[in-house]
């Protein structure tokens, strides 16, 4: 059975060790268990360190009604989530530049618009450079819903 618990991707994902300013909020990527359909859901997780609680930010609905979710005060482990992988720190200060860089990627299915969210925080400097592209080309993903993302570059490009 997969681990419930937070795992560091071998290439892209090392966490820091030692003592971590509270005052910094630690981003991950969760994968949901697959749905009734066999869907599996993704969604970003922001929390502080040690949490058990924090901001859950995800598209949500179906192709057509779509919605952009940032929702405060969520578990940190649901049991919905089967998968969960750290993807760095995020500065106490830059913290407001997580929803706000969500908020500019077009609405399309939750594991695109998570890549494309990796892929503007990457781009600010705030996520290492190749987490876009691992995650966007480790799993494989169905294209029929890729608006890109957002301010008019697409494909991640």
């Amino acid at each position: 059975m997969p681990s419930r618990g937070p795992t560091a991707c071998p290439v892209h994902s090392i966490p820091c060790k030692g003592t971590i300013d509270h005052d910094h909020r630690e981003l991950y990527i969760q994968i949901c268990k697959p749905g009734p359909d066999g869907a599996v859901h993704w969604l970003i997780f922001m929390k502080c360190p040690g949490a058990t609680r924090g901001i859950r930010l995800h598209s949500t609905g179906y192709k057509g009604n779509r919605r952009l979710s940032i929702e405060p005060d969520k578990r940190f482990n649901s049991w919905q989530v089967e998968d969960t992988h750290y993807l760095g720190i995020i500065p106490a200060d830059d913290r407001i530049i997580v929803p706000k860089e969500a908020e500019k990627i077009p609405l399309q299915s939750c594991q695109l618009w998570a890549c494309y969210l990796m892929l503007r925080l990457e781009r600010k400097g705030l996520l290492r450079k190749g987490t876009f592209d691992h995650y966007m080309h480790c799993y494989k993903h169905k294209f029929l819903e890729d608006y890109g993302p957002g301010d008019g570059i697409f494909h991640g490009r």
